[in-house]
């Protein structure tokens, strides 16, 4: 069990069940405590991102920790909002990332203005102040950003928009993070929306998710990998997918995780096989997914694992070497449940529609203390 387990769980009851079903030494059912300054906000939060000490934000709300803040704030190391930084954006916010300096936050979305001036849908924000960065213009012509991943110095921007920056590049694009000019020869051009971006530790891979069957010319059900610079297929074709709705390599780089409308988790080794090593079967969608080098940390509308023959209601983790269900099992409410989750070095952080998580009042956003 890891560090966060430890440090963040109360039981609640011993449930007779067998030890095999768990990767944890004891079979027993616990909860994720939440600090009681913790943040929340009155509605939901879509995305969350670490930057630096600070768990960055995103979703659809008009107040954070009973401040007023428009659909994105910075909460603090001790759970309550950065009184300090307030961009203010006019819509909805799905995708939160900092440039690799630190020097930018950005923010992906469906707004159109940014601190009183027109931006849509893309922007770069001062780190501290959150104050707009006018001089990196970048908007998503039309449509909505959904997902945003940084690496080697590279923006990636996925959503269902069908230009970027000026140029005839839909759903999928590279923008350079300091000037946020367009790579033009990078346009894998897929068939439909991508949901879902990240990048492999290495920086040598994107992976994108969503409702696309074709993507960089290749035939790919909703999954694909590509070369980060090129954006040119690999040769991972992967035999299971569907509709997916969210991803996450692991830190090794070595297997990478995602989630798709038929209610299944698959985990694949693209290096070494097309074949899923194995699949967990939720009872509802896997909304969002956060990998570490012990878990895989799961959040969505679920509130089963029938294969696993457990309740887990909006929350889980199960051992990324074999899928097997661990015994973390906070819970939270909600009509969707759990939208995000991050790992950082000090927490595991979640956001979605949910009221209540692990037994207790707690709105919009939550943090279980502990090294995930």
């Amino acid at each position: 069990m890891s560090v966060l387990h430890r440090l963040a769980v109360a039981v609640l009851s011993a449930v007779a069940v067998a030890a095999t079903m768990f990767v944890s030494p004891s079979a027993v059912a616990s909860t994720g405590t939440v600090p009681e300054n913790t943040a929340e906000v009155d509605g939901v939060v879509y995305a969350t991102a670490q930057v630096g000490d600070r768990t960055i934000i995103g979703g659809q709300f008009t107040t954070a920790g009973g401040l007023p803040r428009s659909n994105v704030a910075a909460i603090r190391a001790d759970g309550t909002v950065d009184p300090a930084w307030d961009p203010s954006v006019d819509g909805i916010v799905y995708a939160v990332a900092a440039s690799d300096d630190g020097s930018k936050i950005f923010l992906g979305g469906g707004f159109t203005n940014v601190g009183g001036t027109a931006h849509a849908r893309l922007a770069a924000v001062d780190p501290v102040s959150g104050a707009l960065l006018t001089s990196w213009k970048t908007k998503a012509g039309n449509n909505l950003v959904r997902g945003l991943a940084t690496s080697s110095g590279r923006l990636y921007v996925a959503g269902s928009f069908s230009r970027i920056g000026g140029q005839d590049i839909n759903r999928l694009a590279l923008l350079d993070q300091a000037t946020g000019v367009v790579d033009g020869s990078f346009a894998p051009r897929p068939n439909a929306t991508v949901r879902a971006v990240g990048v492999s530790p290495d920086g040598s891979k994107v992976y994108a998710g969503g409702p696309f069957s074709n993507i960089a010319g290749a035939a790919r059900p909703g999954i694909a990998e590509l070369n980060a610079a090129t954006g040119t297929a690999t040769a991972f074709a992967p035999t299971d997918g569907g509709v997916v709705i969210a991803l996450d390599p692991t830190p090794d780089g070595s297997r990478v995780f995602f989630s798709s409308t038929n209610n299944r988790t698959y985990a694949y080794d693209p290096a070494l096989s097309n074949s899923p090593a194995y699949r967990v079967r939720t009872g509802g969608d896997v909304q969002a997914i956060a990998t570490t080098s012990d878990e895989v940390y799961i959040g969505g509308h679920f509130n089963t694992l029938p294969e696993a023959k457990v309740d887990r209601v909006a929350l889980a983790s199960f051992d990324p070497s074999n899928g097997v269900v661990t015994s973390w099992n906070p819970g939270a409410n909600g009509p969707f449940g759990v939208w995000t989750i991050t790992a950082t070095p000090d927490s595991l952080d979640i956001g979605g529609d949910f009221t209540r998580v692990g037994g207790s009042g707690q709105r919009g956003f939550a943090r279980f203390p502990g090294t995930p």
